[in-house]
């Protein structure tokens, strides 16, 4: 039998690489406008780097990452997304003391072992922006009004924002804690793996596909609820800005990142697109100030998003 390709991913034939071609130069100009600049990183890392930032209690570490030795012993990793290694060669590179903020961007393959479905590959093409060097609550709003007006460039319509803070740390610990307490009053009737969220990551409950269409779930208690002033106070500037810039957007008070390194405002971007039904989240992101010094580099703020292409 002739070999096949690997299970999980797919060819770009001639007659669609030009519809790729076409969607990186939409992407391309709208990175210009905008003042990003194109970063290109190895396709594998150091295991350390994403065991590191995405944390060992993240689904994407425990299950999905594909991990190798090489000839030299040493553990790698194929990228399973692009922040992490972005942040790697900000630090590696100083690229801190060439200017105060770095606006980045970069788009390639990346690596995930799940399960195949539709729209979803073990080998992906992503997407991503990185606005590296600045805690203004404007930052975020300028990266959430540089995805929306990508997908407008692309034709896209009836673009919308959701949008959530997850707050600081001392916000997101009286969270973590009150969470513990009420889905442990549902601990039997919890999904195995939210059994073990509940020690581990409480707050990635709250992504479960399983059981959020179970009852006691609509009324866990809401991190809005949660934030101290200081949290409430840099939402409120995100929310006032982009209805200043006439952004489209809904607070959504579920919404949460699976990653260990995100604070404060956290986003998806969704479209009507023909025949994407309820699956029309098309990307997303948010504000991440401690991973580039839990690297050993510089106390750094930072906010970015990706999409899928």
């Amino acid at each position: 039998m002739p070999i096949s390709k690997p299970k999980g991913t797919y060819d770009v034939l001639p007659t669609e690489a030009w519809k790729w071609n076409r969607l990186e130069v939409v992407i391309k100009k709208v990175c210009r406008l905008y003042n990003f600049k194109e970063i290109r990183t190895p396709i594998f890392e150091s295991s350390e780097l994403f065991h590191r930032t995405v944390g060992e209690t993240s689904d994407m570490v425990t299950k999905e990452t594909y991990d190798f030795i090489d000839r030299g012993g040493r553990s790698n990793t194929l990228r399973p997304e692009g922040t992490a290694g972005v942040a790697r060669s900000f630090i590696e590179n100083k690229l801190y003391a060439e200017q105060s903020v770095q606006k980045l961007y970069y788009m390639g393959p990346m690596f995930r072992y799940e399960r195949q479905q539709k729209g979803r590959y073990r080998q992906f093409s992503q997407f991503g922006v990185e606005a590296i060097g600045s805690n203004s609550p404007l930052m975020d709003v300028e990266v959430i009004l540089f995805a929306a007006t990508t997908l407008k460039a692309l034709g896209l319509k009836g673009v919308k924002v959701k949008i959530n803070s997850i707050g600081d740390e001392a916000s997101r610990a009286a969270y973590r804690t009150a969470l513990v307490e009420y889905f442990s009053k549902y601990q039997e009737e919890l999904c195995g793996d939210c059994k073990t969220r509940l020690e581990k990551n409480p707050l990635r409950i709250l992504d479960c596909k399983v059981d959020n269409k179970k009852e006691f779930f609509a009324n866990a208690p809401k991190i809005t609820d949660y934030l101290n002033e200081e949290s409430k106070a840099h939402f409120a500037k995100v929310v006032e800005a982009l209805k200043e810039v006439g952004v489209a957007y809904e607070i959504d008070p579920n919404l949460v990142r699976g990653l260990d390194y995100y604070c404060h405002t956290v986003f998806e971007l969704e479209a009507d697109i023909e025949g994407f039904g309820a699956q029309n989240v098309l990307g997303g992101g948010g504000r991440y100030d401690k991973l580039v010094s839990d690297l050993e580099g510089p106390q750094t703020p930072c906010v970015g998003m990706a999409f899928g292409m």
